[in-house]
């Protein structure tokens, strides 16, 4: 008997905030189907709408086309505690800041989750620093201080809405920008075909959906 899979596609999210959560808990019930993609959005009135793609969402002439694919999430995964969710001194810290830069505070917590497993005197080999994993130019760009762990988590945060923004609330870009620089995302048109970036992806939005299902009232 085949797994289970749920397919990501492009995932877009058109309302901020608290809309972001159903749409969430609705992509995790979405089984895979013979197509190159899914699109998940949230209509103008609320309403989560499903719709195939039969096009994968790179397409560029120095990349070759390739999709995100499927995250094959366990049953495991759905009835046990995943960590992701922030440490009690910045609970107030990632609602205050979702808030503030209208995304949601489960999409915050699992980046933070998958860039420093919220230790706030994370070093990468390539000099990003602390929760967020800001590189020093972005910090100076975002005018933050990366060793302030909440300043840090601050610039985390507007750096994740100006992604978002950039492209146009797509959700898997704005995280395959956040890790790989939205240039490359841009020539791409699409999440570029590095397996660092891929995979990123896939564990924050894998993150995402155990996160849906274990806490279903927090949006």
């Amino acid at each position: 008997m085949s797994k289970t899979r749920r397919r990501v596609g492009r995932f877009v999210a058109r309302a901020a905030g608290s809309a972001f959560g159903p749409c969430l808990a609705v992509l995790a019930c979405v089984l895979a189907v013979p197509v190159s993609a899914d699109v998940i959005e949230l209509s103008a009135d609320g309403k989560v709408v499903v719709r195939a793609v039969d096009q994968p969402s790179v397409a560029d002439s120095d990349v070759a086309p390739e999709t995100i694919g499927e995250v094959e999430i366990s049953p495991e995964a759905l009835t046990q505690v995943t960590g992701s969710a922030a440490p009690p001194a910045y609970t107030a810290a990632v609602d205050y800041l979702a808030d503030l830069n209208g995304i949601s505070p489960a999409l915050l917590e699992a980046l933070v989750w998958q860039e420093s497993r919220w230790r706030a005197g994370a070093r990468s080999p390539v000099g990003a620093i602390g929760l967020a994993q800001l590189m020093p130019g972005t910090a100076r760009d975002l005018q933050v201080n990366p060793h302030d762990p909440h300043a840090n988590l601050a610039g985390g945060a507007r750096y994740l809405r100006q992604q978002l923004d950039r492209f146009n609330g797509d959700v898997e870009l704005a995280l395959a920008a956040y890790n790989a620089g939205p240039g490359r995302v841009q020539r791409a048109r699409g999440v570029p075909a590095i397996r660092e970036t891929q995979l990123y992806v896939r564990a924050v939005v894998d993150r995402l959906f155990k996160m849906s299902n274990l806490q279903g009232t927090r949006p």
